[in-house]
Formats: C-alpha cells, structure tokens, sequence
C-alpha cells in the first residue's frame, strides 16, 4: 500500500518519552471557578452539560484558563439548546476538542487516565499471574 512505508523493527525501542508534565495541577483554583456563573439562568441542559464537564476525569487537570472557557461556552451552549444551528455546533465542537471532551482528543492530547490512590484495578494486567484461576484449574 502507498504510503504505509517499510514495517517497524521487531526490536525497535521509542526514544522520545511523552511529556505530560503539563497534566500535572500546579496551581490551586479557586472553587468559584468550578461553579457555573449564574447558573440559575440556564437552562437544566446547560447545567447538566456543565456538570459533567466538571464531573470529568479531565476537569481534574483544568487550570483557570481552562475553566474560564468552559465559562465562555456555557451561553453559546446555552443559545444552542434554544435553536440547534450548525455555526453554534461547529464552535462548541472545536472548543470542547481542545479540552478533550471525546476519547480521539484525548489521545491527541496524550491524556492518561489518572489512578486513584487505593483503589483496586478491576482486571489484571496481562503479564500477572491470577492465582485463584490457576488453582482452579488444576494448578498447584
């Protein structure tokens, strides 16, 4: 096929290490950012969007500016679930990309999910061993 190129070595070993410095919280924001400015005077689609954009796993590494166009966006939001058009949808789309609101962006972003202290995984990875199925199937 054209334009794949020769395949990758068997052996090849990725040099460049990712930096995701930049999803480290370095800053404390103020909770007042976190709240939808007048939020009584939008509509509950508006402030179910809200909430689970502050729900995410990526509003835990929102900064202030990060807020501060989430806070924008609510009233374009907003006009858009009064009157869909395609203008608002296409704006809306763009900025919530740039925040990593679908998995494509993430991965575009080099998002990692964040693991919470203590908490258990829900499958092994898979270079362990799971003791209980082995003696369950016969194992020592």
């Amino acid at each position: 096929m054209a334009g794949n190129g020769p395949p990758p070595k068997a052996n090849a070993v990725r040099r460049n290490a990712v930096d995701l410095s930049h999803l480290e919280v370095d800053e404390d924001v103020p909770d007042k950012l976190r709240k939808l400015f007048k939020r009584d005077g939008y509509s509950v689609l508006t402030q179910r969007w809200w909430d689970t954009w502050m729900a995410s796993e990526q509003a835990e590494s929102f900064r202030s500016t990060d807020l501060m166009r989430l806070q924008m966006l609510a009233p374009l939001v907003e006009a858009y679930f009064r009157r869909p058009g395609h203008n608002a949808l296409a704006e809306i789309r763009q900025n919530e990309s740039l925040l990593g609101a679908t998995v494509t962006d993430r991965m575009r972003l080099r998002m990692k999910k964040t693991e919470k202290k203590g908490a258990k995984p829900d499958t092994l990875p898979e270079n362990v061993a799971d003791f209980e199925l082995y003696r369950s199937l016969g194992g020592a």
